[in-house]
């Protein structure tokens, strides 16, 4: 029995594949905030709703805008059943960009490209992989993107027969 998808490994992944991911997930207005002030980002045009209401034409339509940081997880989250549940380990992220507000109440979902394969140049049992994940809202606008490298497990050295 295997733990992991066995379509999930370094050698299921081709240059070029898309994916779209299966699962959405809708932003509440209540993580939105728990969050926020977890990480301590106080950046007022996510609390102040008196602020962002008082100037809509500033404050796009004067609604408070959802901290990036909890949208960027929310995409990575949705792609990691298909492109790091068999991954050793996050190499880096790179290229990150929030090109559309999201706002409490919006649904996202997500969508991989696979830019780069090429092996570990100091392991035999893991190949490195480079995804450009985008995020977009129910509307299909894009609110993320970022290139991400993972190292993946290799078939042949970990799956169970």
């Amino acid at each position: 029995m295997s733990l992991t998808d066995p379509g999930s490994y370094y050698e299921n992944f081709t240059v070029g594949d898309i994916y779209e991911h299966s699962r959405g997930k809708t932003i509440s207005e209540t993580e939105h905030q728990w969050l926020t002030l977890l990480v301590m980002n106080t950046a007022q045009v996510h609390f102040n709703h008196a602020m962002v209401s008082a100037d809509p034409d500033t404050y796009i339509g004067g609604k408070r805008i959802v901290y990036g940081g909890i949208v960027l997880s929310t995409v990575l989250g949705l792609t990691s059943e298909d492109c790091a549940e068999n991954s050793i380990t996050e190499i880096g992220m790179n290229n990150g960009k929030h090109p559309n507000p999201v706002f409490a109440g919006d649904t996202l979902f997500a969508s991989s490209e696979v830019l780069e394969t090429r092996d570990a140049p100091d392991r035999d049992d893991a190949g490195i992989v480079k995804f450009k994940h985008m995020g977009k809202n129910q509307d299909g606008k894009v609110v993320v993107e970022i290139e991400r490298e993972v190292l993946i497990k290799k078939q042949a050295k970990w799956a169970r027969n």
